[in-house]
């Protein structure tokens, strides 16, 4: 039986470029191996599960080719476009789009950093009007609805049903809209009814968790209801967890803005390596060779400091740093150790469990 293949993608803002040049490595070895230039990544996975930045990248990969043919690819984006995105398109949104805090005394009425408008444009052209029952294969992105005051997430397998069926633009902006970074999304599903959507990365910045059970629960063609042993899950991260918070042996004494400024980075690096060591834990204890099923990616710790740690910062010199992380996180990735294979190892089962 072969196995189910699984890709789950962190949150982290700007960030995901790091996560977007392991992909691109990913889908160029997969050419190599392949010898078809048309391989793309919604070919060589069953499942694909994003947060946040996660989340958009995930909806890229998934997006399908608008023309028809045997000899056009599957998907409209390579991963290579996915990453030019970021690297394009990153300082329109975040730096551009920095609202005026003038003298500070605009952050009492409203404390969002940044303007959707450009993000929502940037949406709408890239994705247009396609939904998410649209997309070439299964896919899992999360949000948190305001209005039910309950983690939701945005699946094509639920989207055959009309109040289950979303834009794929409202999809992305929802898993993005960060706490005190962009204000909540307001969106409709195909049925009208409305939710206030913030970033999936206040409960799940690292949804390989939500990515398994999700699997878990699902029929997939290749097998129903998967177990552990029966899954490939590849997990990537987007180097945080290097943050700044201001003065915390005082933080007592914080006010408002500094919680303000502090809790979203708190909320949403503070589960991540917790999860990591749980899938890592999960598929250690079976033993054997089913503990090789997982793999985990992220920058190494001694290379956190080389960039930015607020995920906004969109500056060329800080995109650069962030490319260069993502190759640190790369090449670390290719390196096999005794509970995880080497990166292009694990390419190779990809491709062995078509």
């Amino acid at each position: 039986m072969k196995k189910v293949r699984i890709l789950s993608l962190d949150g982290g803002g700007i960030r995901g470029i790091v996560p977007a040049i392991v992909i691109q490595y990913v889908e160029e070895k997969l050419i190599e191996i392949t010898k078809n230039t048309n391989a793309r990544i919604a070919d060589y996975f069953d499942l694909i599960v994003g947060t946040s930045t996660g989340g958009i990248l995930s909806c890229f990969y998934l997006t399908p080719n608008p023309g028809s043919g045997d000899d056009l690819p599957s998907s409209k984006y390579t991963a290579a476009k996915a990453l030019e995105f970021y690297s394009e398109k990153g300082y329109s949104i975040f730096n551009k789009s920095k609202r005026s805090s003038w003298i500070g005394l605009r952050q009492l009425f409203n404390s969002t950093r940044y303007s959707p408008k450009t993000l929502e444009k940037i949406f709408k052209e890239e994705f247009d009007n396609l939904k998410m029952s649209e997309l070439l294969k299964p896919c899992l992105v999360t949000t948190y609805d305001l209005k039910s005051k309950t983690a939701v997430f945005f699946s094509k397998e639920s989207s055959n049903l009309k109040d289950k069926d979303f834009f794929v633009r409202d999809v992305v902006r929802s898993t993005s809209a960060a706490p005190t970074y962009f204000p909540p999304a307001k969106i409709k599903n195909m049925a009208g009814k409305k939710m206030v959507n913030i970033d999936g990365g206040v409960f799940a910045n690292n949804p390989a968790m939500c990515a398994y059970t999700e699997s878990r629960k699902s029929k997939f063609d290749k097998k129903e209801y998967p177990s552990a042993g029966e899954m490939l899950i590849l997990s990537i991260g987007t180097g945080g967890g290097k943050f700044q918070i201001p003065n915390e042996d005082n933080s007592g004494d914080w006010g408002v803005i500094n919680w303000a400024k502090s809790i979203p980075e708190i909320m949403m690096d503070g589960s991540i390596d917790t999860v990591h060591t749980q899938m890592d834990n999960l598929f250690n204890a079976m033993g054997g060779k089913f503990k090789l099923n997982y793999k985990r990616i992220n920058v190494p710790d001694d290379e956190r400091k080389s960039y930015s740690s607020d995920m906004a910062d969109a500056s060329p010199s800080n995109i650069e740093a962030l490319r260069k992380a993502g190759e640190a996180a790369l090449h670390a990735a290719l390196e096999a150790h005794e509970d995880q294979l080497g990166l292009d190892e694990f390419i190779k089962k990809l491709v062995e469990n078509e």
